[in-house]
């Protein structure tokens, strides 16, 4: 009886033994297999936003943009050294990232110079405007970005054209103030980033039709064109770079249908989708 009690527990270690050389070889293919396709050795969190220890309003403002992306705040004193506990979490942390909050007279030129010093696989930023409260309004703006659609109604579109001198549908093709075409101004909030342009024009002599989103006194356009005539609804998202950025202190917008007589043109909808703040 007890032979057979020995025979049954040395195969129980045998198979114990194989189980384990078993998931042995499958950690070390999974280990293998994270290095060569999954995050680089040495690199760490995201992001980490740092803000001065003396004062409170730019590590307080971080707190809820921080908290939704799971992202520490480090304080700092304003001049460099970086306290020892700071350096070693920062290491420890090893970001891809690094957002300082808050101008140099907080957090100064030599401090962010030491944190880029100390973590060379981080990119080093600063958010900073001319007060605590421009500051934390960049914050937000960057961290809770608006996307939205801005709708030019069909009855905003005449055959009145706006004044449009120096305007360009092109950098080379000019302007053509005349002709078969609708006009309707924009209006989109200064800073904003163009995603999109879409609409949806007739016309009855099934020509050709082109929608642009023009910006009045420079060389850029936004443009969506017809296969030809009928019933089209038009939609790009290839806008040129550069351009993008609505900037409202030195231009204006307006769409501009054209087709080749204005007569028979229908507007049914003109769409801009921007987004104002960083994705």
């Amino acid at each position: 009886m007890s032979a057979v009690m020995f025979s049954v527990r040395r195969r129980d270690l045998a198979w114990s033994v194989a189980l384990i050389v078993l998931l042995s070889a499958i950690w070390v293919a999974r280990s293998d297999v994270a290095v060569a396709g999954g995050t680089p050795p040495g690199v760490g969190i995201a992001v980490v936003y740092v803000a001065v220890g003396t004062n409170f309003p730019d590590s307080l403002g971080v707190g809820p943009g921080a908290g939704a992306q799971g992202a520490p705040i480090i304080i700092v004193p304003t001049n460099p050294p970086i306290p020892g506990a700071t350096a070693a979490e920062l290491v420890r942390l090893d970001p891809r990232s690094v957002v300082i909050v808050g101008g140099t007279a907080v957090v100064s030129d030599a401090m962010e110079t030491a944190i880029a010093d100390l973590l060379p696989n981080a990119v080093v930023s600063r958010l900073a405007g001319a007060n605590r409260y421009e500051t934390n309004a960049m914050f937000s703006e960057a961290v809770f970005p608006i996307e939205t659609w801005v709708a030019v109604p069909a009855a905003a579109f005449t055959t009145l054209s706006p004044d449009t001198d120096d305007a360009f549908i092109s950098s080379t093709v000019a302007y053509n103030e005349s002709g078969g075409n609708l006009y309707a101004p924009v209006y989109l909030p200064h800073g904003a980033e163009i995603l999109e342009l879409k609409a949806t024009v007739f016309d009855s002599n099934a020509d050709d039709v082109t929608v642009y989103l023009l910006r009045v006194n420079s060389t850029a356009a936004f443009v969506v064109s017809s296969g030809g005539g009928g019933l089209q609804t038009l939609s790009t998202t290839t806008i040129g770079s550069g351009y993008e950025i609505v900037d409202n202190e030195n231009h204006s917008y307006t769409i501009i249908v054209v087709g080749a007589d204005a007569a028979n043109l229908n507007v049914r909808s003109v769409s801009v989708r921007y987004r104002l703040g960083t994705p």
